[in-house]
């Protein structure tokens, strides 16, 4: 009777548990508006064919494929993006939108009000909390501080008045910021900053459905190394260990408190957050990536248990379905949703948008730089106005070396006459197709740039000087700028991508170590000079106002710095001024060279499905990281055991895309006859591993001579020999990691 009794009581209080029923908790994730608040064209990876197998949850999105391709579709759009939200609103019960890092900074509207414009707008999506990106601070501190914690970080001080802008900063973003990684720095006796007082709150809790959820805000670690005057009074947090103690901390606090999901919101960027998922203690269920434009299709995993996921840039909504059953977690479910045209308008966001645009659209908007530059930028017409065509196809969308960077730092080197011309690496843009591109409607490009166009390039406020670098000081700069992108440690990575070079040819190894990728520079081209240590060059490069006279695009150790004057404004020439004048030319031809000649082969964007590099081999073993974990659970695995004793080793069926797990022939490579030829079929799944089909007649001397290895654009692959007149002919796949 007292074990009946018991078996009663406990399932009483079973059933009165709240939590007993399942939960599902719907997390929105959007990242990197940048000011983009109509629908644009957008430059879409578009997925090639896998090859097929005996477990296709694995998907090939993981690795890429040799026959992904892009396609140019217009995508995004706030009003758009409203009526997608709602309608999972109206469907999903329990519901948290996320915003995460540079919303306010971007084109033209954001560029001529210091990003007020965005404000009304984006307060109308309806989301429930936010974090700012480095783009968000680029405004100036003052904005910083008026924006984002209005009341508790003054402004008083001379400091932040020097940095003012002229327009006036009232509107504040209406839900809640976060950035725990980010504390105020008490500038002088007169400045009534608190040292090392929190800028905004590091964590926040939300309870929907009855689970309680906690949240940890990073912003960007990168404002102080993008242009130091933007960090003023500003500290920001450095490095992994920093961070994994700062994530642990926050994260036991949220777990004491009673939460039952724990998320980080982080604008580190993919690289740098999946490489802290791996050194964080485990209880953070999932980091929202932003900072990085990157679209994780399926999400990354970790050594803590932490899934990593980014949605993209502003063109698409993440959707993560997180349920809770009895307090535990059973559930994780990810998607991604493009912000399509099909998609229709929401009347209340697309008022407000046509409000925040319309002093854009008047035939002069009679606008002026609002910033305390000093730069004289000026706006006299529409927006929607054409500045000129380009017939090739102009984007940044390429972490090496981008079509965009190779046409404007051209017409910097023509314009000012000297041997070299730098542009930074940024990130952002609005892809402007060449005449005649097919387009993803069906129709073709005009090739018409707007001004609008002009600002998605270039919605920043900077200048053009020239000078003279050694080729040391050259060597050295290249080499930084493909360890900010291509070093396979994510805290060695900065912001951007590589920046933009004209005059200069580099054959570089972008697999090599940090600081020896370069192994030759040559001037002009491949067929130029080798550029000597101590020779003397001739530079155009940009510049902002108060940097010492040796810095040229960030980069220090250049002399006889001198602004590069427009004789139309008498001022420095701005790069919107030159990016239009370039324009004004003619048709912008396409470009097709490429000077940053990389003899590794790496796979890149997009083959693979990041556009920067995302070091997911940390052992060494030739084997995905992603694929380890989701086979075996852990890093165990090495290339040459087979996990299921059937002789085939693993790294053949990471190379083939086969389950490690199962045992068999089931896609093995196969062998047919066709036409008098021999031929091998076979799946090439993986780009970053080298694929080699050898034939022999004897079993013991093999070669590649005379094999047609077919390495065309296809994942299903077939490499074919004539068929000799010898009694036997052998095929063989030797599979080879970097």
């Amino acid at each position: 009777m007292k074990t009946l009794l018991g078996i009663i009581l406990t399932a009483a209080l079973y059933a009165a548990n709240p939590l007993h029923a399942a939960t599902t908790i719907t997390f929105l994730e959007y990242k990197d508006l940048h000011a983009h608040l109509v629908p644009h064209l957008d430059l879409v990876r578009a997925p090639g064919s896998a090859c097929p197998d005996e477990n296709d949850n694995f998907e090939a999105a993981t690795a890429g494929q040799l026959d992904a391709s892009t396609i140019i579709g217009v995508r995004g759009g706030v009003a758009r993006l409203a009526t997608l939200m709602n309608q999972i609103r109206a469907t999903s019960t329990n519901v948290v939108a996320m915003n995460i890092g540079d919303t306010y900074h971007g084109g033209a509207e954001a560029f001529y009000t210091s990003g007020e414009a965005i404000i009304d707008p984006v307060n109308a999506l309806g989301f429930d909390l936010g974090v700012p990106g480095n783009w968000d601070y680029a405004y100036g501190p003052y904005v910083s501080r008026k924006r984002y914690n209005p009341t508790g970080a003054p402004t008083s001080a001379l400091p932040y008045q020097q940095v003012k802008p002229s327009n006036t900063i009232s509107k504040q973003p209406n839900f809640p910021q976060l950035a725990a990684n980010v504390t105020l720095a008490k500038l002088g006796p007169s400045d009534p900053t608190v040292n090392g007082a929190a800028f905004l709150p590091p964590t926040l809790t939300l309870t929907r459905g009855g689970v309680k959820i906690g949240f940890i805000g990073i912003s960007s670690d990168i404002v102080p190394q993008m242009y130091q005057p933007l960090s003023l009074g500003f500290n920001f947090l450095q490095g992994e260990t920093n961070y994994a103690n700062l994530v642990n901390t926050q994260r036991a606090a949220l777990r004491a408190a009673g939460c039952q999901i724990v998320v980080v919101m982080s604008e580190l960027g993919l690289q740098k957050n999946h490489s802290l998922a791996q050194l964080i203690a485990p209880g953070v269920d999932v980091i929202f990536s932003a900072h990085t434009h990157e679209l994780t299709r399926v999400p990354l995993t970790s050594a803590s248990g932490a899934l990593v996921v980014e949605a993209g840039n502003d063109c698409w909504l993440g959707r993560m379905d997180i349920t809770v059953d009895n307090g535990v977690i059973t559930n994780r479910v990810w998607n991604v949703l493009p912000i399509t045209p099909d998609l229709a308008e929401d009347a209340t966001v697309k008022a407000l948008v046509n409000t925040a645009r319309a002093p854009f659209l008047v035939a002069n908007p009679n606008l002026t730089d609002p910033s305390a530059s000093g730069s004289g930028q000026t706006l006299t017409q529409s927006i929607t106005n054409t500045v000129g065509q380009t017939a090739g196809t102009l984007t940044r969308l390429d972490a090496l070396e981008s079509s965009f960077n190779n046409v404007f730092a051209d017409h910097l080197r023509a314009k000012t006459g000297k041997q070299l011309a730098l542009t930074p690496g940024f990130r952002f843009d609005s892809v402007a197709p060449g005449t005649g591109v097919p387009l993803e409607d069906n129709t073709v490009s005009s090739g018409a740039v707007t001004w609008e166009d002009v600002y998605r390039f270039f919605p920043v406020v900077y200048t053009h000087a020239t000078a003279e670098v050694s080729g040391q000081r050259l060597h050295d700069i290249v080499e930084s700028s493909l360890t900010s992108v291509f070093s396979p440690g994510a805290w060695n990575q900065g912001g951007g991508w590589v920046d933009g070079f004209s005059g200069l040819h580099a054959t570089i190894n972008l697999r090599a170590a940090d600081g020896t990728r370069v192994s030759n520079l040559q001037l002009g081209d491949a067929n130029g000079p080798v550029i000597q240590s101590n020779q003397v060059l001739t530079v155009a490069g940009c510049q902002r106002p108060t940097e010492a006279a040796d810095i040229l695009c960030s980069y220090s150790g250049f002399t006889n710095k001198v602004s590069y004057v427009n004789p139309a404004t008498s001022l420095p020439w701005t790069v919107v001024d030159m990016f239009s004048d370039l324009l004004a030319q003619g048709p912008i031809a396409a470009s097709t060279r490429r000077d940053l000649a990389d003899t590794s082969g790496l796979p890149r964007w997009p083959v693979m499905p990041f556009v920067q590099p995302l070091n997911d081999d940390t052992d060494g073993d030739g084997l995905s990281d992603e694929w380890e974990r989701y086979f075996f659970g852990n890093l165990n695995a090495t290339a040459t055991n087979s996990a299921t004793g059937d002789g085939i080793a693993n790294l053949f069926k990471y190379a083939l895309h086969l389950d490690p797990t199962v045992p068999g022939t089931m896609g093995l490579p196969k062998f047919s006859l066709t036409n008098g030829a021999a031929n091998y079929n076979y799946c090439r799944a993986r780009p970053e591993l080298g694929y080699a089909v050898e034939a022999s007649t004897n079993l013991f001397l093999w070669s590649t001579n005379g094999v047609s290895q077919g390495q065309g654009t296809n994942v299903a692959t077939t490499a074919s020999v004539p068929v000799s007149s010898a009694p036997a002919q052998f095929f063989r796949l030797r599979v080879s990691a970097p």
